[in-house]
């Protein structure tokens, strides 16, 4: 149509219709023609306008339609309705599960819980979540335990209308908390009109309850208190956990985590390749003793890659995203890992799926990204990602210093290191070194980074 169309008009130097890049067409308006042309011009633009409408139609009529976006789930901490001596002894628990168990299935874009749990004790409506989060079904519940039975109950909103879909109440005891969280999944699959199959019911014995609820303590008061003390604890307690429930992963897998974090920051003493091979032993006993948990995977992976072993951990992490797809933190590490070794454009589909699943918590999203945006040499795209979160941890002032050298601006660099240096005064280019060497694996990356650190004014 555009071909004789433009044949009409004599367009053959595409004046008249223009050509749009990866857009279509555009008429360009002309300027007035002579007297005796202008009801020919007039005629022209009538045929003109009429035929890109016909095209327009006939393209839209006949072109495939798009596949249909798969819905979009979010997931919101229970509200915890025990006694009070029982209240946050399962913690999020169910929720936890269930968000798990649905991510498993490819026929759902599930939320990961870093965003969904920002609305805990939230007073925005659901719909103003759903739109907040892009999401299309909202799950809210509660979860009471009595120190015998857990009694759970959920209800799927729709995220526009805030119409129930579906709701039901689950009175199970404590070891069957698993075995419910699969029902409510495949209850809410069958609330949206999607078919799932579980090849297996899900089960937790007591033991795995109680070494679940030590992990998440021990997870928890990390994350409050970053220091040498509170991973002395989670130490600890966690060594206790291996030793009274030995069938479980979560003690081993917790173990693992805080070790590899100890030995990162000198936390730890004793011989580092006696830690690393216990490390390592953890981290397998947790995959065989639990195949189907995720964050067994994801530690295994963060051993390998301390213990250089970068394909491996890649594989593992891997693994673990398959297991629970929604799991931000899983394919960060994956983004990372893919990155080391020079698979920038996979790390950065990683991200991208990070973004979808995960749209409010972004700190270490957005450093990922920049970093790999800085190993691809677009520096000026690392700044603008960098500078698009606004709350950076110091940490990532190295990132920021290398972004800015990458970028001529040596004073900004400086300035950034400064920054890191005033919270890690200790910090060396020959420790960096020590911790990049046989996983930055990408020819040329571990030079050229440490070359923008030293320049920065990190000391040698």
């Amino acid at each position: 149509c555009i071909a004789e169309i433009r044949r009409v008009l004599e367009d053959s130097d595409k004046r008249i219709i223009e050509t749009v890049p990866r857009k279509g067409y555009r008429l360009v308006p002309c300027t007035a023609p002579a007297p005796d042309l202008s009801r020919r011009w007039q005629q022209l633009a009538i045929i003109t306008i009429v035929v890109l409408g016909f095209c327009g139609l006939a393209f839209a009529m006949l072109r495939p339609a798009a596949p249909p976006r798969p819905p979009v789930i979010a997931v919101l901490p229970f509200d915890d309705l025990s006694p009070p001596e029982y209240r946050g002894y399962l913690s999020d628990a169910v929720s936890d599960s269930i968000t798990t168990l649905l991510a498993r299935y490819p026929q759902f874009v599930i939320i990961s819980q870093r965003s969904s749990f920002t609305f805990r004790n939230s007073d925005f409506a659901v719909s103003e979540i759903a739109d907040q989060l892009g999401a299309d079904y909202v799950l809210e519940g509660s979860q009471q335990y009595d120190g015998t039975r857990v009694r759970t109950t959920a209800r799927l909103i729709d995220g526009v209308t805030e119409g129930n879909l579906w709701a039901d109440e689950f009175d199970v005891p404590l070891d069957e908390i698993l075995r419910a969280s699969s029902r409510i999944s495949r209850k809410i699959a069958s609330a949206v009109e999607e078919t799932v199959v579980d090849t297996a019911e899900p089960r937790m014995s007591s033991g795995d309850v109680s070494a679940l609820l030590i992990a998440n303590a021990a997870q928890s008061r990390i994350m409050r208190n970053f220091s040498r003390d509170s991973l002395l604890i989670n130490i600890a307690e966690q060594e206790q956990s291996i030793r009274d429930y030995p069938d479980s992963a979560w003690g081993p897998l917790g173990q693992a985590l805080s070790l590899r974090i100890g030995l990162r920051y000198g936390w730890v003493e004793g011989d580092e390749d006696a830690i690393r091979r216990r490390m390592d032993e953890l981290a397998r006993r947790a995959v065989k003793l639990d195949p189907n948990n995720f964050l067994a995977f994801h530690a295994l992976g963060r051993v390998l890659m301390f213990n250089r072993d970068v394909e491996g951990a890649i594989s593992a992490f891997e693994r673990a995203v398959d297991l629970n797809p929604s799991s931000s933190f899983a394919r960060n590490a994956l983004a990372q890992a893919l990155a080391f070794v020079g698979k920038t454009d996979e790390a950065l589909e990683e991200i991208a799926d990070i973004e979808l699943i995960d749209p409010i918590y972004g700190h270490d999203t957005n450093w990922t990204k920049a970093r790999i945006q800085w190993q691809k040499d677009d520096c000026e795209e690392a700044l603008d990602t960098f500078k698009g979160e606004p709350s950076m941890p110091v940490a990532a002032n190295k990132t920021l210093a290398a972004i800015h050298h990458c970028l001529g601006d040596t004073d900004e660099a400086k300035a950034a290191m400064a920054a890191f240096l005033g919270e890690n005064p200790d910090w060396t280019v020959a420790r960096e070194r020590g911790i990049i060497t046989g996983i930055w694996r990408a020819p040329g990356l571990a030079d050229r980074w440490l070359a923008a650190l030293e320049a920065s004014g990190m000391p040698l």
